[in-house]
């Protein structure tokens, strides 16, 4: 009912726009909806200079808005994602809730905060506390193009544009009405997609001015992972809502005890005492690794893994596509003063919800809570096995996930608005123009999140004599599946409210203009002053704070800000023109100094040239150091527990004690074993040590000494758009670029398998010596069993980060009739270098080609040697027809570099193919259909359980989309 109020509401208004614009555009003449400029001059992404003439001298991607309608209602970040040059990361199909609902663009891997994105070539809203912008707070109504440029750009955009910038340009000086109305829906029947946008626009006083707002709906439903035939058993979770019992390693039963109950199951072999176990349907024990006794049925709710496992499906607990509802409206007005001032004011406002869902949260390791053996529902059996310990009446560890209870609600709420105002003007002596600007925008996150269980009301239930039953109907039976009687949970259950705000403040001067002229044409400059302000504050709710809730990372309130004032300068020097093979060289020269209130000054430069060697082929490239300071997250966030993986000790990793493990019999097991027992494990059980999970509890906390990470930029490339006159090939264009990025003191976390990993020499050079007092061992924690209790994965200047490769863009459209034109559109890229260093001096990790890696990253784990998509189009006139091969190479898992004898699967090559079709009715009128994923391919297997790499595979299926446009 909510929505269908929404629909009518903006339906509603639409309907209005369009009987005002009606009225307002008689007293205007007819202009085409953009009508700029043709003479006018251009501002090349990365470059402040204005000049008709200028190309780009970085590999720049321009896409325009036909490739996002070609996507039908998709969010802007999935259809940008199908560019090569961008990992896809969090966006519409993340399947945790890390990213809180919010869509990032993540060129070349290097991580959404080390892309800048901008609008108009200007700074938008934050959306995390880490910079990064949110693509739901852009107007997508209102897109001309977008353009995409490798490298560092700091020297123009001051920090963040490390790996490059993506800058989506707005429609100018529009006119009339537009409406659009698109709608997709899944081959299955779910993942309904809705989006509705309205644009009014007009000019004003004799022409002196413009107008224009656009305002969008969108409504994008959830699909669920039980949905798809390939998810149904996958997404697992390993610690059981039926609770696991683990053996404290000081006080451990005997083997009589342990014989005698599973030999009473009919199970000969002699079983650990230090086995964890849980409860089977019947009341029986089974044990977890390796796995005795397991009697639930076949079809769930628990199953046992191909990696041996018990654990429980997801299904439908978690989403395949994240469920969003989101409003905006985008304003602006500019008015000319005078014959060469003109002021401009905008606005920018974005309302969307996230609801996602969880099976449940995962009460393991930290702050452990125990079960008294004087507890009704403690099966005889266990009570057995309890008896036999030193300490016959200490209570039992017990670890539990809490999906029995309740799914893991996570309800996200977005406001987002930025504020910009300005005066601009032409200075007509230096044939150039002026240009002062301030912004303000403010980022806020509610937050409400719930399915967490009460400590104080848990214990009191477990620690009942009659186990609850006077506190509540039923009570609490702690080791079975079912779910307890409502007015348990109703005891039991807790919601978390919690707030995040971030504001940014952006003041701007700007000049550019020509110099003088030379012989080879003008001597172009820019120059400029910046301010800018970001603040972040966090208050979590108190029973965060007060750790009163289980299974909820205790943080703090934090808040702080960092300030930066810059100045910056940029020449274009056209140095020769005219001559045999040059018919025209540029170089291209800019330097940028900030002050940041937090680490103080810093230098950007670059220098660049443009070698043309005729009309059809030129040379460009250059250098570009770049900066990026660290963020109002990094420096400020509280110390909280998060989650770091480990991964699977099937794939060679794990915890490396694990008696079954591959460093526990490898050549070097004694040296691993006395490592395992200098770093926490118990020698009455390290040969019994068994760890089944595949992730564990972190501490993740800023750090207000982290300094500015710095890069390198080197790109060279050759354009070629030949001037033939044959009909075939007079519309060719081909580019092929390329790019060297390396960055040195990098900020970032250390994952946790990467840490267990060079504790235990895993590569062998990491500890040698299998010192317990090395840097990575001195971030594992151990439980009282020995188990993993926390991986501190500490937020530092790390080391470094390089990337390289090669993009390729060929472009070829010909006339076959006098209306009608084919075409082909091939954008390819290949990664020869992904390598990561994980602290200063140790030697780099090659991860090109591997899928599984996030250690810069956790959204982007994929980094195929190529990807490329392919257009091929007919242009009809009224009716147009176009087909897309998108192709994402093989790849090996990175669970495998640098670890002897892993040999963790990877996945092959796969290719989607899309079609659309456009049909003009009229001048006003057109009409859009498409099929997404046309043969439904399903995702590659990667490590079994169903897990692959939902932000860069299709995991919905074939799909389905309409759009209609009307003009006015």
């Amino acid at each position: 009912m909510k929505n269908d109020k929404r629909v009518a509401l903006f339906a509603g208004t639409a309907i209005a726009l369009l009987w005002s614009a009606s009225a307002f555009a008689q007293d205007v003449p007819e202009t085409p909806a953009d009508s700029g400029d043709a003479a006018e001059e251009i501002t090349v992404t990365g470059s402040r200079i204005a000049r008709k003439d200028y190309s780009a001298d970085s590999p720049i991607v321009t896409v325009g808005e036909e490739l996002i309608r070609s996507n039908g209602p998709a969010t802007l970040e999935a259809t940008l994602n199908l560019l090569p040059q961008l990992t896809p990361d969090s966006g519409s199909t993340s399947g945790g809730q890390a990213a809180q609902g919010r869509a990032t663009l993540n060129l070349r891997g290097l991580g959404p905060s080390r892309t800048l994105v901008l609008l108009d070539g200007r700074r938008l809203q934050p959306g995390d506390p880490l910079g990064a912008v949110d693509l739901n707070s852009v107007p997508s109504a209102l897109i001309e193009n977008v353009e995409v440029i490798t490298g560092g750009a700091s020297a123009a955009y001051g920090s963040d544009a490390i790996a490059g910038v993506v800058n989506f340009r707005l429609k100018r000086n529009f006119q009339g009405v537009a409406l659009d109305a698109d709608y997709g829906v899944s081959e299955r029947g779910d993942g309904q997609n809705l989006n509705l946008a309205g644009t009014i626009g007009g000019n004003f006083g004799d022409g002196r001015g413009n107008a224009v707002i656009s305002a969008t709906y969108m409504d994008r439903k959830r699909v669920d992972r039980g949905s798809r035939e390939f998810f149904e058993d996958g997404g697992i979770t390993s610690v059981l809502p039926s609770g696991l019992i683990y053996a404290v390693a000081t006080n451990l039963p005997t083997q009589a005890a342990v014989n005698q109950v599973f030999q009473g199951y009919g199970v000969t072999t002699t079983l650990s005492r230090a086995s964890a176990y849980s409860v089977n349907p019947d009341g029986t024990l089974f044990t977890l690794t390796p796995v005795y006794n397991f009697k639930f049925p076949q079809n769930g709710p628990y199953v046992i893994t191909s990696n041996g496992q018990v654990a429980v499906p997801l299904g439908e607990a978690a989403p395949l596509q994240q469920p969003l509802e989101r409003e905006t409206v985008f304003g602006r007005i500019n008015y000319k003063l005078t014959d060469d001032i003109e002021a401009y004011a905008q606005f920018n406002y974005a309302h969307y919800q996230n609801n996602q869902t969880g099976y449940g949260k995962n009460q393991a390791i930290t702050r452990d809570v125990y079960l008294p053996v004087t507890n009704p529902f403690i099966p005889q059996a266990l009570r057995t096995i309890a008896a036999s310990r030193p300490n016959p009446t200490a209570p039992l560890l017990l670890y539990f996930n809490t999906g029995r209870f309740s799914p893991d609600i996570a309800e996200q709420t977005y406001d987002v608005s930025q504020v910009l105002g300005g005066v601009r003007g032409t200075v007509a002596a230096i044939d150039g123009t002026w240009d002062i600007s301030a912004s303000a925008g403010r980022s806020k996150l509610d937050s409400k999140l719930a399915g967490y269980v009460d400590r104080a009301a848990y214990l009191s239930l477990i620690e009942a004599r009659d186990g609850g039953v006077s506190i509540c109907q039923g009570g609490l039976n702690p080791l079975v599946l079912d779910r307890p009687s409502q007015d348990c949970l109703d005891y039991m259950l807790r919601e978390l409210h919690e707030t995040s705000t971030l504001k940014q403040t952006n003041v701007e001067a700007n000049l550019q203009g020509r110099m003088f002229k030379l012989p080879a044409g003008d001597l172009r400059f820019a120059a400029g002053l910046a301010y800018r302000k970001n603040s972040y504050s966090y208050s979590p709710d108190a029973q965060r704070i007060n750790a009163t809730v289980l299974a909820a990372a205790v943080s703090n309130p934090t808040e702080g800000s960092t300030e930066s004032k810059e100045a910056y300068a940029e020449l274009l020097v056209p140095v020769l023109a005219d001559l045999p093979f040059i018919h025209k060289l540029d170089l291209n020269a800019a330097y940028r100094y900030a002050d940041y209130d937090t680490v103080g000054g810093v230098h950007t430069y670059k220098l660049s040239g443009d070698w043309q060697f005729t009309r059809s082929l030129s040379l460009r490239g250059g250098y570009q150091r770049a900066i990026r300071a660290p963020s109002v997250g990094e420096l400020f966030q509280p110390v909280e527990q998060s989650g770091t993986t480990v991964g699977r000790i099937s794939a060679g990793l794990g915890d490396p004690c694990d008696i079954s493990g591959t460093y526990r019999t490898g050549p070097n097991a004694a040296k691993v074993r006395a490592l395992c027992i200098a770093t926490g494990i118990p020698e009455s059980v390290v040969d019994l040590h068994r760890f089944s999970g595949t992730s564990v509890q972190s501490n993740v906390g800023g750090n207000r000494n982290l300094k500015e990470e710095t890069s390198d930029t080197y790109t060279v490339g050759l354009v070629f758009r030949p001037q033939w006159q044959s009909s075939l090939l007079s519309n060719v264009s081909l580019s092929v670029d390329y790019f060297n990025i390396k960055i040195k003191d990098a900020v970032g976390l250390i994952t946790g398998d990467v840490i267990s990993q060079r504790c235990f020499n895993g590569a062998g050079d990491s500890n040698p010596n299998y010192d317990p007092g090395n840097f990575y061992c001195k971030l594992i924690q151990r439980g009282p069993s020995g188990g993993l209790a926390i991986i501190d994965t500490p937020l530092l200047n790390l080391a470094g980060y390089q990337t390289a490769g090669v993009d390729v863009q060929l472009d070829w459209s010909a006339r076959i009739a006098d209306s009608s034109r084919i075409g082909v559109n091939l954008l390819a890229s290949y990664v020869d270098k992904y390598a990561i260093q994980s602290l200063q001096g140790a030697k780099f990790t090659e991860y090109a080609g591997t899928i599984g890696n996030g250690q810069i990253s956790s959204g982007s784990i994929s980094h195929p040697r190529w990807r490329t998509v392919t257009n091929l189009s007919y242009d009809g006139g009224t009716f147009g027809l176009s087909l897309r091969w998108r192709w994402i190479d093989k790849m090996s898992n990175a669970a495998n570099v640098g670890i002897s004898g892993a040999t963790a699967p990877g996945v092959a090559a796969v290719s989607y193919f899309d079609a659309n079709a456009r049909f003009t009715i009229s001048p006003t009128m057109g009409f859009r259909l498409g099929i997404l994923n046309l043969t439904d391919k399903q995702p590659p297997v990667w490590t079994g359980e169903a897990a692959t790499d939902s932000n860069l595979y299709d995991v919905v299926g074939r799909r389905f989309f309409a759009g209609v446009s009307l003009k006015f």
